[in-house]
């Protein structure tokens, strides 16, 4: 086995000198030999693989943790797995950034406020008996800000189960979503609805979502914006004294993959006590248009 000195180990990889170095001392890429008497590094040929395969994923903007992981297991689907949930980030992040820059050209041209009212959506809310569903499902705690991320990656994971063990699709992908603790964590519940029992893998599982009476609202536009459509519902709970019973779920109706951002469909759901729902089911309809 020839080994090769850091500065020509570094060529051949098209890695820097200092990147060898750093991801050495993370434990992704340690040197095959250090002279004991100059500290010199060595790393042998076979090691230009794994040096190659980090800079590509290192390129595609994985994270080093990730990285580690693709690399300790060496394993063509684990690997295949990890980058469609990366494609998956990427694709939403390349969303967001669409958003972010559609949005601030109508704020430059004062098409739109800085903070906009809340909506009334009185005329657009409806009560639904939700029955069980049948679901796979992932169930994962993260930060609150890593939601966009978790969310289409753990879609993705479901949607590739779903389709390799060729199961059918009952509907379109969902989360329950607790709010945020204290800490700024969320566990939640990320998957697609499926027709009959499915067997899971390692971090997907098959449950059931039970029945609730929910009250609704189709939010239109991007996800960043579900924060209005949460405001408006919370002013119609309180206005009718409604109490909430359970986690809101978000149905997500449309596919970001074929849908431009502003017509973007997400069912928002609301548990609620069934007899409050009688209540003001009919002054809901009254109000609805026809």
């Amino acid at each position: 086995m020839q080994l090769l000195a850091i500065g020509r180990f570094a060529r051949l990889s098209g890695l820097t000198v200092r990147a060898v170095r750093h991801y050495g001392e993370l434990g992704l890429l340690q040197p095959a030999y250090i002279d004991p008497e100059t500290g010199y590094r060595f790393y042998s040929t076979d090691q230009l693989t794994d040096a190659a395969a980090i800079r590509r994923l290192r390129f595609l903007e994985l994270a080093l943790d990730e990285i580690r992981e693709i690399v300790d297991a060496d394993d063509p689907s684990f690997t295949r797995s990890r980058l469609v949930q990366h494609r998956a980030k990427m694709a939403e992040l390349a969303l967001t950034t669409e958003h972010i820059l559609a949005t601030l050209q109508r704020l430059i041209e004062g098409e739109e406020e800085l903070v906009p009212d809340t909506i009334d959506i009185r005329g657009e809310v409806e009560i639904k008996e939700v029955p069980d569903q049948p679901v796979l499902v992932i169930r994962d705690r993260a930060p609150q800000e890593k939601l966009p991320e978790v969310i289409p990656a753990a879609i993705a994971e479901v949607h590739e189960h779903i389709d390799t063990v060729g199961a059918g699709f009952a509907g379109p992908p969902f989360i329950v979503c607790p709010y945020a603790d204290d800490d700024g964590m969320v566990d939640l519940d990320v998957g697609w609805p499926v027709s009959a029992e499915v067997s899971g893998s390692d971090r997907i599982e098959y449950a059931t979502l039970p029945a609730a009476t929910m009250l609704t609202y189709v939010h239109r536009g991007h996800y960043q914006e579900l924060d209005r459509s949460y405001r408006a519902l919370q002013a119609i709970v309180e206005h009718e004294g409604l109490t909430v019973t359970g986690s809101p779920r978000e149905i997500y109706i449309t596919s970001p993959d074929d849908t431009p951002s502003e017509a973007w469909l997400t069912e928002i759901q609301f548990p609620i006590v069934r007899d409050e729902a009688s209540i003001v089911l009919d002054q809901f309809a009254s109000i609805r248009p026809r």
